[in-house]
């Protein structure tokens, strides 16, 4: 029995073709749905290779019941019997992962960005919300290059790192270089950077750097503090859509521990879907990605399994609010 085989047993999981059962999308063509998934397991690998590549189907397999939307969910609806996960009139689809090479070759790293913006704009041009499954962290900078024809928007980023450096031994487009790049594109407005502890890659320069660019940080530590988390959110623009990038390094290793990088002292569950939550409030969410499940790093099938269920939670919280759009 194969690993992904055994994280799906752990929620009834029954090895569909789609995330969820979801209708099937096809990438890079017009789209009716609200929200579309999409896996994507690299962009610009450093050299030690796509350590994620496999995350996409490890989260789809670890939370897959074929009937879930037709259960209860206390973690979103509490006891209100008439809240639904995936409102009436909302349609969400499974568009499969996205053809990508594990490689550090230049020319084969830029087709790799190109093929990712291009399936990210072909969402956005159908007014479709992408939600992202990686892969590693230089993922999101092809999906946010994506929205450039969008005025304005935010980046609200949870990470245990601040991904601030200029480049790495001379690549500018890796993971660790996420924000910077980001803070370069004309259309991204504020960033608010949540969860940073322990010791990354960041040096001095990159941090500040982050500083007199603008970027709005809470540290793990200040998050913890009574009103840290709704301090760090009003940092957050208002009505402005916003972008939310989850690494899932920002967890604890305690409850998730299939990462690259764990570091004690992160956020769980709760706190993770309350900072969600307070955000949705805020502002309307552009599109999401979770990037940095490493499953080989997994114990139990622990991490794949969290991983699961915050995705159904941010599929739930996008699509009440395209359904209040409506």
């Amino acid at each position: 029995m194969t690993i992904p085989q055994r994280m799906g047993d752990l929620s009834g999981g029954a090895g569909n073709d789609t995330w969820l059962d979801l209708p099937a999308g096809k990438i890079g063509t017009p789209s009716s749905a609200d929200i579309a998934i999409l896996g994507i397991g690299a962009a610009t690998p450093y050299p030690i290779g796509a350590y994620c590549m496999d995350a996409p189907d490890t989260i789809r397999q670890a939370l897959n019941k074929p009937d879930i939307f037709g259960h209860h969910d206390f973690d979103l609806a509490g006891v209100d019997a008439s809240h639904t996960t995936l409102p009436a009139g909302i349609s969400a689809e499974d568009q499969g992962n996205l053809q990508v090479e594990d490689t550090t070759d230049p020319d084969k790293t830029a087709a790799n960005r190109a093929r990712i913006s291009a399936a990210i704009q072909a969402m956005l041009d159908s007014d479709t919300i992408p939600i992202v499954f990686g892969g590693d962290d230089s993922i999101p900078i092809p999906v946010l290059a994506a929205y450039g024809a969008m005025p304005s928007m935010s980046i609200l980023q949870i990470d245990a790192h601040i991904d601030w450096r200029d480049e790495v031994n001379g690549e500018r487009w890796g993971l660790s270089s996420t924000m910077r790049r980001a803070s370069q594109m004309d259309h991204i407005d504020q960033t608010v950077q949540l969860a940073a502890r322990g010791i990354g890659s960041a040096r001095p320069d990159d941090l500040k750097a982050a500083l007199e660019y603008g970027s709005c940080f809470h540290p793990m530590r200040a998050l913890l503090k009574q009103g840290g988390s709704a301090a760090a959110l009003a940092d957050l623009p208002a009505a402005v859509p916003v972008f939310i990038s989850l690494d899932v390094d920002s967890l604890d290793p305690a409850v998730m521990p299939a990462v690259l990088g764990p570091s004690p002292g992160g956020i769980d569950y709760w706190q993770l879907m309350d900072i969600i939550e307070t955000a949705a409030s805020r502002a309307p969410i552009a599109g999401f990605a979770m990037v940095e499940l490493k499953p080989d790093r997994d114990i139990g099938g622990h991490g794949a399994l969290l991983a699961g269920r915050i995705a159904l939670s941010v599929l739930a919280i996008i699509a009440r609010q395209r359904a209040g759009g409506k």
